[in-house]
């Protein structure tokens, strides 16, 4: 005779605090899984032990999943004085690994780790930019730079059709951008034109004036904006006055 099979009740994952190899910090990630690994050694005459705790964690910021260790031995213990019962006491020193290691300083925004949440596309072109860029790429970054823009006009509904001098019209006419910046990201759209067609490659410091032209519009117009539309519908609607109210007024 066949048995239903028993229904499994979801839990809450439980959460620690670790540091993040991405965000370079200490994070509040949940735990996906665990194992604790005690050990001891003896020859007869002298002895140690100690203890593996292996954790499989997802960081909540940028939602990255890593290995994270913590271990100590007897040889590591230290002696410290606890000044509420005035006595001498040890102290096991704790060692903490991640894989993957910590990476290296970025200067990506803490949006470009989720950006694929509002469009993949964008975010795999300004995924290429950070890469390209951080090995001192510049050529190829600044015509990812112009691929990123033109993405994001398409996004805001500019027609992909247009040229580009025409698409930063298009975003300053339907108010997206004021007159400094139709400037500013005409000069992102031209250097990536003179990149592809004319090998043009800025330097380290022009390049990250021409980045931060771009990010500062991509969070604002593409993110704030669409997060700012996404509240409208939460908002209560006005309440429409009685009658009575309407005719003593």
């Amino acid at each position: 005779m066949a048995t239903e099979q028993p229904s499994i009740e979801p839990t809450k994952p439980q959460t620690m605090k670790a540091h993040c190899p991405r965000c370079d910090g200490e994070r509040t990630c949940d735990v996906h899984g665990s194992f604790d690994q005690p050990w001891e050694w003896s020859d007869g005459e002298h002895s140690e032990n100690g203890q593996l705790d292996h954790r499989l964690l997802q960081c909540r910021g940028c939602e990255l999943v890593f290995y994270w260790q913590s271990s100590w031995d007897t040889q590591s213990w230290d002696y410290r004085y606890n000044p509420t019962t005035g006595e001498e006491e040890t102290v096991p020193e704790y060692t903490l690994q991640t894989y993957p290691a910590p990476e290296k300083k970025s200067t990506r925004p803490d949006w470009a780790w989720t950006l694929y949440k509002t469009d993949s596309t964008l975010a795999q072109i300004m995924d290429e930019v950070y890469t390209t860029s951080e090995g001192r790429s510049f050529i190829l970054a600044s015509i990812g730079l112009r691929t990123a823009l033109d993405r994001a006009t398409e996004m805001l509904g500019i027609d992909p059709a247009l040229p580009m001098a025409e698409k930063v019209t298009a975003l300053h006419d339907g108010g997206w951008i004021g007159e400094t910046e139709a400037q500013t990201l005409g000069i992102v759209a031209e250097a990536g034109n003179a990149a592809a067609h004319r090998a043009f490659s800025p330097d380290g410091d022009d390049f990250q004036h021409l980045l931060s032209t771009l990010e500062q519009f991509i969070s604002r117009a593409i993110l704030s904006g669409k997060r700012a539309l996404e509240i409208g519908p939460k908002i209560p609607p006005k309440q429409a006055r009685s009658s009575s109210k309407a005719n003593r007024t």
